[in-house]
């Protein structure tokens, strides 16, 4: 059974300077309608009325929607899909107002995923971020008073004129908000944003290294256990959302360029925010084949820090994957662990997770 739907809503207050996501500012297209087109859109995925374990709503930034669409939004929701175990909400802090939190705890949401960034003002700046530290105690403030108490922060190291002083003081930040889960993203420079436009250059890999391994040693510390390449939480509040993803699980998935993966086949609807709100959707369709199917299940499972089960994959893909990887795992010996019959990249190793899958799975 499919049972997560990711929901993208693309309005921002700013336009962030490393974000490659599908996004406008707000103001420049019509919220009401994209929310009768995203309506349609969830419609015509025919998905069985409660049957949802999580919901995903992200951006862009959801709390970017006015009172009225966040309200109308969620009452459809609430009315199709009642309860969901896990229904996350991505919210930035300037945009977090108590009414909006209000109308979230009112209507089943359970898990706040807010973009933190950094604590540093000059950093925040130099990504394209408009809010303050002070909106994020504030916006925390707010969920606690509501009850919504399993929130996530992200954060983002690496960034061009930071150093291991600031990841502590980003690190310590976080700590005094009490979050239930933590997510540290290196920054990535993708094509299409302003970094990558003006040439930014990411740290240097020596650098970025030091800054992985302080994550992953002060974290712990804390209560906060890996259990994603960069993602953390204390004890039962993993995201069940991602997991499905970083599992190979299959979800639906509506709004304006999301990606969905239903019967093994992945689709993408439109780019075009005109063409969606014209109500003209032309999604695309891949069909995954059984070769496909493995890489992916590979590449998504070892982003988990307990990686995949050899008995698991033996019965996906009729194979032995220690006997069908030998060759590659040869050269890769002392960057992989066996225990209890799961294959996993060493801790130790998953900041270099992307160059080890490459040689595993060329």
């Amino acid at each position: 059974m499919i049972s997560s739907l990711y929901i993208h809503i693309p309005f921002c207050d700013c336009i962030c300077n490393y974000c490659d996501f599908a996004k406008v500012l707000k103001g420049t297209f019509s919220q009401d309608r994209y929310i009768d087109c995203l309506i349609n859109d969830i419609e015509s995925l025919k998905i069985k009325d409660q049957s949802l374990k999580t919901i995903y709503i992200g951006g862009g930034t959801p709390t970017c929607l006015s009172d009225s669409n966040l309200k109308r939004l969620l009452e459809y929701l609430n009315r199709h899909f009642y309860y969901p175990e896990e229904f996350t909400v991505e919210a930035n802090p300037e945009s977090l107002t108590k009414r909006k939190v209000s109308l979230l705890s009112e209507y089943g949401v359970n898990r706040i995923s807010l973009g933190v960034q950094s604590s540093n003002p000059k950093t925040l700046h130099y990504l394209g971020r408009n809010h303050t530290n002070g909106e994020v105690i504030k916006a925390v403030r707010l969920l606690n008073e509501a009850g919504l108490k399993n929130y996530n922060l992200d954060f983002i190291y690496g960034v061009p004129n930071t150093n291991l002083d600031d990841l502590k003081d980003d690190i310590n930040f976080a700590f005094s908000l009490n979050p239930t889960h933590l997510s540290f993203y290196s920054l990535q420079i993708e094509d299409s944003t302003v970094f990558h436009n003006k040439n930014i250059q990411a740290l240097d890999d020596e650098t970025m290294a030091k800054m992985y391994s302080c994550i992953n040693y002060l974290l712990p510390q804390e209560g906060y256990h890996r259990y994603e390449v960069s993602n953390f939480a204390q004890k039962g509040y993993e995201s069940i959302h991602n997991l499905n993803y970083w599992h190979d699980g299959q979800y639906y998935a509506a709004g304006l360029s999301s990606s969905g993966y239903i019967n093994d086949t992945r689709y993408k609807n439109t780019l075009s925010l005109t063409d969606y709100l014209k109500g003209i959707n032309k999604r695309t369709f891949d069909k995954i084949t059984e070769k496909d199917h493995e890489f992916e299940y590979l590449m998504l499972n070892l982003r988990l820090v307990n990686g995949f089960n050899l008995d698991e994959f033996a019965n996906l893909f009729k194979k032995d994957f220690l006997t069908d990887y030998s060759a590659n795992l040869e050269n890769l010996k002392g960057d992989f662990s066996i225990k209890n019959q799961r294959f996993m990249i060493k801790k130790s190793k998953l900041f270099i997770m992307d160059s080890i899958l490459l040689n595993l799975l060329k």
